[in-house]
Parts: C-alpha cells; structure tokens; sequence
C-alpha cells in the first residue's frame, strides 16, 4: 500500500511537472552544453552517458519515470540543452519538449526543393518559409542558385535562420569540395562547369561505379559538341514546371517559361510561388523531351544553365578523374548494369538488346 502510494505521489508530482513547468524547477546554473544524441542511439546509451556524465543522478528514479509517463523508447535524437545541475525532473522535461537541434539528412543527387521539404519535415518550416529559401535565399548569388547545397549529415538549430542553414551546406561544400579545385584548374576547367557536370554524374549514374564512365561519355558529348540528351536534365525541367506557380510561367511562351527560371521571383513581375510536393524525378516520356527550357538537353547544346542536383564527393571525384572510353552513347538495362557504344547505331542494338527484349 506504501508502495503504491508513493507511485501515485510521484506521477502526480511528474504529471503537474510536465503540465505546468513553473520556475521552481529552473536549473541552479544559467550554463549549459549540448547533450547530443546520434542517429540511431539506443535510449538505454543514452541515458548511461548521462548517468556516467552525471546528467542523470537517480537512474531507477529516471527509469521508472520513463515507464509511468509511457515515454520509454520516445526519446528523439538530436541536441538537447542539459547540464549537470539540472534535477532529473528538468532532465525529464527537456526530453518531453524534445531536442533544439535536429538531425537532418540530406542525400545525394537531392535538387534544393527537395532540401527544403526534408528542412520543413525535420525543423517544422511552414510553406512561406520554404518558398523564402527556395525564391530568395538561394537565389541571392548566380554561382550558388543550386549545386553547392552539400549533401550530408547536419545537426540544425530549429531556431537558425534559412539564410544561415544555406550557409551550412555552402561551407560544407567549399570544405568538402576544395581539394578538388586544383585538379579542376590544372585541367582548365572551372569550378562551375565541373559541378554542373558532377550533378549530371549523379542523376544520371546508377551507382558509384557507373560515374567515372558516365563522366567519360559526358565530357566526350561535350568535347564533339553533340547534345547530351540526358534525361535527367529533362525530369528538372518538368520538376520545375509542375511544383511553381507563377502566372508567368503558366504561359508556355512567356520568358520565364523558356528561361526555367520561374523560381526567381526577383527577376519577373509576379509572386512566384513554390508549390510544394513529394514528387520528383518522375519517368520520362517522349513529350517531355519537347518541353522549351534551357534545361532540356535534347534539344539544347551543351551544359544547362546552373546544376540540377547536389552531387556528392563520388560524383565530383569521377567528373575529375572520368574513364577514358570511345563511347558516346550508354544505356542501364532492367538489372542497372550500364552498357555504351561507341555509335549510334550500336546504341539502337543495345537498345533492343537490352530494353526492348526486357519489356517483351
């Protein structure tokens, strides 16, 4: 009956706590440090890190609390504010409230769009803080309107400006993508052209051992001055056109229309909205290759006008160091496996070979 009672005292006293946070619970000590949790941390290491760290002091107290308030196995990961002079009620509670800094996870061959969903998902962004990121922040510098968002693993402040979480990404990148720019120079290649070629690397390879022949092919497409007719550029044309609104870019024969640009409110005379959604890089079909944008490499020669996607270091490092190949023409069949030619004609057999065979 005891035992009981003091169950009952303590979940009261938890659930009051928990309700209303009053200042008679504050911390002794204003300092505090950033307690981080990784991806994928078991609850029970974490909390044996406070324990050893002296976060927690009454682990069976910490335990049992979890249980009665049914919160065991709900502790996010992410960066929580903690610091030893907190009680274990306080500890508690920054728990309950959940963590100021958020785990983010951006992966490669991502278009800033989808950056911004993944931003608004993890760091609860509403719809005009995205289209903020997407039509004015990223927008401010041509060299950086897309590309340079690198994609990786970041800890964000949920209360960080978007400006300076673009800065984030940009930094990761100039750190990431430095020891690179030598080889780039050494070759007479700039910075620029190599990262719009990296982001067609990665769209377009099926794994990291695809991307140094794919490189190899691209960079020969450019050096004989063909097309590229790369799909990948046009799924970013038809991306673009279905997730902005603009009352401009409604119109197939407007500027902004044939430039792709809609996304850039400062340059036209209308509020260019960004819609929003889940679907990207979607098939590609035959009047898709017809769309009118700088973007379409079916029907523009050579690079786009700025990257279609974040590439990553293995995209970068095969636009360095491409194979060295004859072919002009590749193709995955329905295992992935790549397979080039050296001309059209023998890309029509493999087509046949390899496509048309798998649908029949």
């Amino acid at each position: 009956m005891i035992k009981e009672l003091k169950n009952a005292i303590i979940v009261l006293v938890l659930a009051i706590f928990c309700v209303f946070p009053s200042s008679i619970f504050a911390a002794t000590d204003s300092t505090s440090r950033t307690f981080i949790i990784s991806i994928g941390e078991k609850e029970s290491s974490a909390i044996e890190r406070m324990v050893d760290q002296k976060i927690i002091k009454n682990k069976r107290f910490f335990d049992f609390a979890l249980d009665r308030l049914k919160l065991h196995k709900k502790i996010r990961e992410g960066g929580y504010k903690l610091d030893s002079k907190m009680n274990d009620l306080q500890v508690l509670v920054s728990f309950i409230k959940g963590p100021y800094m958020e785990w983010v996870v951006i992966p490669e061959g991502f278009r800033k769009e989808q950056i911004v969903e993944r931003l608004a998902d993890r760091l609860g962004w509403n719809d005009e803080q995205k289209n903020e990121w997407i039509s004015v922040t990223t927008v401010s510098d041509p060299e950086y309107v897309e590309g340079v968002y690198f994609p990786d693993t970041y800890l964000l402040p949920k209360n960080e400006s978007g400006e300076e979480i673009a800065k984030r990404f940009i930094n990761r990148f100039n750190e990431k993508f430095g020891s690179y720019l030598p080889g780039f120079a050494e070759k007479n290649i700039k910075w620029t052209t190599a990262l719009k070629v990296a982001s067609l690397v990665q769209r377009e390879a099926a794994s990291k051992e695809d991307m140094p022949l794919v490189a190899g092919i691209i960079w020969n497409r450019l050096e004989q001055d063909m097309k590229l007719d790369i799909d990948a550029t046009i799924q970013y044309a038809a991306d673009t056109r279905n997730h902005f609104d603009c009352n401009k870019c409604k119109d197939n024969d407007s500027e902004a229309s044939r430039n792709g640009l809609c996304y850039k409110s400062s340059l036209f005379d209308c509020d260019v909205t960004y819609r929003g959604g889940d679907d990207w890089w979607g098939k590609v079909n035959v009047d898709d290759k017809k769309i009118d944008s700088p973007y379409n490499t079916y029907t523009n020669k050579g690079l786009p006008p700025y990257p279609i996607s974040n590439p990553g270091i293995d995209a970068i490092e095969a636009t360095l160091i491409p194979i060295e190949t004859d072919c002009l023409y590749y193709l995955h069949d329905s295992n992935h496996s790549i397979h080039c030619s050296k001309t059209y004609e023998d890309h029509l057999k493999n087509i046949s070979l390899y496509l048309k065979r798998a649908l029949s």
